[in-house]
């Protein structure tokens, strides 16, 4: 949610000339509708962008919510959810050298603002809402997940959760056809049913809960290849098998996939056993 920042020494002055000036004067404006999914016209919420802010990409599809001339905000309504927001800054002073990606869970009901706020060489993206005269953040919390959020969420709580928080975590995926165990430290490995071949790798989750998520597989020797060299390796271009698990209500999964190409017309489900022993009690 940060990047770094330039014209710091100006900033403190720029923030006394003009801020008042914001609180007075700024009349929104008013930017429409943003609702690809067709939610129900009562459930929309209103987000205000503050003055000096561009939103380039919602949800990776590209909108043009940039700062007029005279600085004013800008307000939009859209679907609530969970979105990604594609946000930079700029008050011609100080500004980000690219755009940062912020997530947030909106609620209907509610109304948000995209703010920031810079400490040291950093500007961080706020998104929040205020609720009995205390403000909230929106940006998205791994905690606050619940099967309500789609089956990305879902698939999170109860595929890659239980082998992220314990070294003993294993998540077995299994059909007719094969088996997959995900285990500790991005590890996965796979037994063709038919053939009993085995092969073993790294994997990664995507969690673009707006695309419905990837799972990229990238075989490996795992004794050669350390989770941390793997994430710092071109993974999404080298991955051999991308899925997308387009179904998941925590019994079963459906995996569809990008790549390769002869697997773009498979649905494959699997059913899901955690595996993860449970810790001993001890008196």
């Amino acid at each position: 949610m940060e990047a770094k920042t330039k014209g710091l020494t100006a900033l403190v002055a720029f923030v006394l000339v003009s801020g008042a000036l914001f609180c007075s004067c700024d009349v929104p404006v008013d930017r429409g509708v943003f609702n690809p999914t067709g939610v129900a016209e009562d459930k929309l919420v209103t987000v205000k962008i503050s003055p000096n802010m561009d939103v380039s990409k919602v949800d990776n599809q590209p909108v043009y919510w940039k700062h007029p001339d005279n600085n004013y905000s800008q307000i939009v309504r859209m679907a609530p959810g969970i979105h990604v927001f594609e946000v930079s800054y700029n008050d011609g002073v100080t500004w980000t050298l690219q755009p940062i990606s912020a997530v947030a869970k909106l609620a209907s009901g509610n109304g948000y603002t995209i703010s920031h706020i810079i400490t040291d060489q950093n500007i961080s993206i706020q998104i929040g809402t205020r609720k009995n005269g205390v403000e909230e953040s929106a940006l998205f919390n791994m905690n606050s997940l619940s099967e309500e959020d789609g089956p990305l969420a879902v698939y999170v709580l109860k595929v890659f959760n239980p082998t992220l928080v314990s070294t003993a975590g294993r998540v077995l995926l299994s059909n007719y056809d094969e088996e997959i165990m995900f285990e500790y430290d991005l590890v996965y490995r796979k037994t063709d049913k038919k053939t009993g071949k085995k092969t073993e790798g790294r994997y990664a989750i995507e969690m673009d809960f707006t695309l419905g998520g990837r799972i990229y597989f990238l075989e490996a020797d795992l004794s050669a290849l350390s989770s941390e060299a793997f994430l710092e390796r071109d993974f999404r271009q080298e991955a051999e098998i991308i899925a997308v698990p387009v179904q998941c209500d925590g019994e079963t999964v459906t995996y569809r996939y990008s790549r390769p190409e002869s697997f773009a017309d498979r649905a494959d489900v699997y059913t899901i056993a955690n595996l993860t022993p449970v810790p001993a009690f001890v008196d």
